[in-house]
């Protein structure tokens, strides 16, 4: 199978749908015990831009519970290309890490980031036809694991500044795992998405927590 062709299809058959519609949910965990849970069920119509959403939250984090939950609905308006939004915030944010103003060596090692992760990545069929496509990053060239992890630093530097506390114990996982996972339908539609990181830090204390977090989106037809 030609994984870069395979990938482009799954790409062309997202950017034609109008309307997409799911649940996407997260969790994590410190020491095995819950500390957030998201849940998110969403309709996205691409043509009218109007979002309907109905989201359930769960916080238990230093004594603190919170229990939330809504229902939204709006529409944005934007005078460009969503995805090309996302892509060029995507790039801004690789830009200013380490406060580097984009030379011809800083566009080449961007490449060579999203090119390792692109021959990283596995492309299987399984027995009901569907196709699963997975990333791990203990099978990642040591290069690309050095720019994640400045990445991570660069966020977590951000974070200690105040902006979040709660997520700047998240970007400060020592030795973390991460996978992706993606299962994809013969007809190239998304049916599920699965994000896992996980790893250990330590506190002011010199105290080990292990955190794991999950991230999944399951898409309906």
């Amino acid at each position: 199978m030609n994984k870069l062709k395979f990938l482009y299809d799954v790409v062309q058959k997202l950017r034609d749908k109008e309307v997409i519609n799911g649940v996407a949910t997260v969790e994590v965990n410190k020491d095995q015990a819950k500390v957030f849970y998201v849940k998110n069920e969403f309709q996205k119509n691409f043509v009218t831009m109007q979002t309907k959403a109905s989201i359930t939250s769960e916080v238990n984090y230093e004594g603190k519970q919170v229990k939330h939950q809504s229902t939204t609905e709006f529409t944005k308006h934007c005078p460009g290309n969503e995805m090309h939004g996302m892509h060029h915030r995507l790039f801004r944010h690789m830009n200013h890490a380490g406060g580097r103003c984009g030379s011809i060596k800083d566009k080449l090692t961007k490449l060579s980031f999203v090119l390792g992760l692109l021959n990283s990545i596995k492309v299987e069929e399984q027995e009901d036809k569907t196709i699963l496509v997975t990333l791990e990053v203990a099978e990642l060239p040591e290069d690309i694991k050095t720019l994640l992890q400045e990445r991570m630093s660069h966020a977590e530097s951000d974070h200690s500044r105040g902006h979040c506390c709660f997520m700047s114990e998240f970007c400060s996982i020592e030795k973390g795992r991460f996978s992706f996972a993606m299962t994809v339908s013969k007809n190239y539609d998304i049916e599920k998405i699965v994000i896992a990181f996980d790893g250990a830090r330590r506190n002011e204390e010199n105290e080990q927590h292990l955190l794991d977090i999950v991230a999944e989106l399951q898409l309906n037809k």
